[in-house]
């Protein structure tokens, strides 16, 4: 039986202006990917067939003639009732979506309360988030941070930024984080780097690779510090689904970067789905995003 293609990119919409920058964003993924836009807007219960929500069909019509009117894009809609917390994800199975992007503001004083949803989606969701904060301020997505802990997840993470950087002719930049000074440690973490780097040359791939080493502060903070420093169309990062993924990629790490970076933040969670064979051979390896350099096996 043929494999079920993904071609929808769920956008889910409360007519705000950050639900319009995930638009934004949407429409510039479904251009390069050749994929469908669909529009899903979650009410409460009740109220399915009231003049509420006549009102919001309007609002969800009009956005899609607007999206048509900017791109030659096949655009629909759909209006359920749930928790935006649960619901997304559902939606997101049933239509097969490749990718959900999701808007939530940036303001100081909301953004963490924005982004503590935009993480309970995440964790409910089977397929990559993408969450941002503001209009799309490039074309493409051409510098994408990368940081991998080369488990099975992160190799499909690192099938994401193949796919990514090879539409949008990305650079992908690998970024490597230790809380300690310790020269053997750095040692090891950049002979792992330069694995990984041989392995996307491998496939053709323009790709660099840093390796930040700080005590003072944590791979979080580092890793946006990084996206800033060079002005990072996308960090893709790995989330945790209650599997094997290290702690430094916990809970606490995952939110607070969907809070707090200024990019937008793709993550990817951990699948069958995406297995391949090209790269699972070539990137068993350990983690090397280690602030104690501890993970290593003897």
């Amino acid at each position: 039986m043929a494999k079920q293609l993904r071609d929808n990119i769920l956008v889910p919409t409360d007519f705000t202006d950050a639900a319009n920058y995930s638009v934004d964003h949407a429409i510039e993924i479904a251009k390069i990917f050749n994929h469908k836009i669909v529009l899903l807007h979650v009410v409460g219960k009740k109220l399915l067939g009231t003049q509420r929500e006549k009102v919001i069909e309007a609002k969800m019509k009009e956005t899609v003639s607007q999206i048509k009117s900017r791109a030659n894009l096949k655009v629909s809609y759909l209006i359920e009732e749930g928790s935006i917390f649960t619901t997304i994800g559902e939606v997101a199975d049933r239509i097969r979506a490749e990718f959900i992007v999701m808007g939530i503001h940036g303001k100081k004083g909301v953004q963490h309360i924005m982004g503590s949803y935009a993480y309970k989606v995440v964790c409910s969701s089977n397929v990559p988030v993408m969450v941002v904060k503001r209009k799309h301020h490039h074309v493409g997505y051409h510098e994408i941070v990368l940081p991998v802990d080369f488990s099975q997840e992160s190799t499909q993470k690192i099938l994401k930024a193949v796919k990514f950087s090879n539409y949008f002719g990305a650079r992908i930049r690998v970024f490597g984080f230790l809380g300690t000074r310790n020269k053997a440690t750095i040692f090891k973490k950049e002979a792992l780097l330069k694995k990984v780097k041989d392995t996307f040359a491998e496939l053709g791939l323009d790709v660099t690779t840093d390796l930040c080493v700080d005590p003072s502060i944590d791979w979080p903070e580092a890793l946006m510090n990084f996206a800033d420093k060079i002005d990072a169309d996308l960090i893709m990062i790995v989330a945790e689904k209650g599997s094997s993924i290290p702690d430094i990629f916990s809970a606490n790490s995952t939110e607070r970067i969907i809070d707090k970076a200024n990019v937008p933040v793709l993550t990817v969670v951990p699948t069958l789905e995406d297995d391949d064979g090209r790269l699972e051979k070539s990137m068993v390896l350990r983690s090397f995003i280690d602030p104690l350099g501890l993970t290593e096996k003897k």
